[in-house]
């Protein structure tokens, strides 16, 4: 069951049709960035509007987010259903793919990345979470929201009865639907309250 209030196209089963906010951010020219959004049995390919932060902080200040000139591609069979422009509920999406949109170089840290693997719903994924030097995970991490990035991540899942294994520079993933991590406690201090397991990766 998806959460869509779209314009135009054809609307998969189980969405609702609605009005559309045109943008998130207030630059102009709004920048497209791509967008990959995996939910239960499908994923939501289009660009999200931004300028000036990170995709991780727009999703973490909104409970859903804009998509424009999106499809929606079924990993049970060969279906692909034009979307158009349209909002989708954060709740509903386990991770998120894309590129740019890295935010405010100034405000940028250095930071050290430790390995670690996760398992939510039907996905895997092993990747870089950052801290800063000698400390657990980035400070005020939970505080931030529900999405978390990690770097050069791989994620693994079955689409249309084969495993697919994608390598992805930004992976960012959804803390509230996490079954387990696989991580040191001092990396699961970044994930409370998902079960943990710490035999080594």
């Amino acid at each position: 069951m998806c959460e869509w209030i779209g314009e135009g196209g054809a609307i998969p089963s189980g969405c609702q049709l609605g009005r559309v906010a045109r943008r998130y951010c207030s630059q102009e020219p709004p920048v497209l960035i791509p967008f990959v959004g995996y939910a239960l049995s499908s994923r939501f390919i289009g660009y999200v509007e931004c300028e000036g932060e990170r995709v991780t902080d727009l999703l973490n200040r909104n409970d859903s987010v804009i998509l424009r000139e999106a499809f929606v591609e079924s990993f049970e069979d060969d279906t692909v259903v034009n979307l158009g422009d349209g909002e989708v509920d954060r709740s509903i999406l386990f991770a998120v793919e894309t590129t740019g949109g890295r935010g405010d170089e100034a405000r940028r840290i250095h930071t050290v990345r430790q390995r670690l693997q996760i398992q939510f719903g039907p996905y895997t994924a092993l990747g870089l979470l950052h801290s800063a030097p000698g400390q657990m995970p980035l400070p005020g991490l939970t505080q931030r929201g529900p999405m978390v990035p990690l770097s050069d991540a791989t994620l693994a899942f079955h689409s249309r009865g084969a495993l697919v294994m994608r390598d992805v520079g930004t992976l960012i993933i959804n803390r509230d639907v996490l079954d387990w991590v696989r991580a040191s406690d001092d990396q699961a201090a970044a994930f409370p309250g998902v079960p943990v397991l710490t035999d080594r990766i």
